[in-house]
């Protein structure tokens, strides 16, 4: 039987419960995220089935690029499967530390968090733009 320390500070379990938390209602964003750009293809594919007697100029160049919605929405779909993954480790990396009287930040995290989400805006943007 694994013996446990309890000599936790209780404001910083509570920090890192704060933390966790947010790292959870962001990979479930993520989530929504990715579901609602993945049906942002099935829209255009009903917009484009509407407008199919019609000219092939008319059509908006985001019907001709469906496809790309879709893939786009189940990737961050699955970033935001793997963070919620992730968090768990967090919470129990940070757990261990507290019990061991350690600090030891997790910069790594939010770093690739950051990019992700800056990579994401960047690439709706861009489509937004050209396409």
């Amino acid at each position: 039987m694994r013996k446990h320390r309890h000599n936790i500070d209780p404001k910083d379990l509570m920090a890192v419960e704060r933390a966790t938390t947010a790292l959870i209602g962001t990979a479930i964003s993520l989530i929504v995220l990715g579901f609602v750009v993945e049906k942002f293809e099935l829209f255009l594919d009903l917009l484009a089935t509407e407008l199919q007697g019609k000219e092939a100029a008319s059509l908006p160049s985001q019907v001709a690029h469906a496809g790309f919605y879709n893939y786009l929405g189940i990737a961050i779909v699955a970033a935001g499967i793997i963070l919620a993954l992730y968090t768990y480790r967090y919470y129990t990396r940070w757990v261990r530390h507290l019990e061991e009287g350690r600090i030891d930040t997790d910069k790594n995290i939010y770093l690739m968090l950051s990019v992700f989400i800056a990579l994401i805006g960047v690439v709706l943007l861009a489509s937004m733009i050209i396409l």
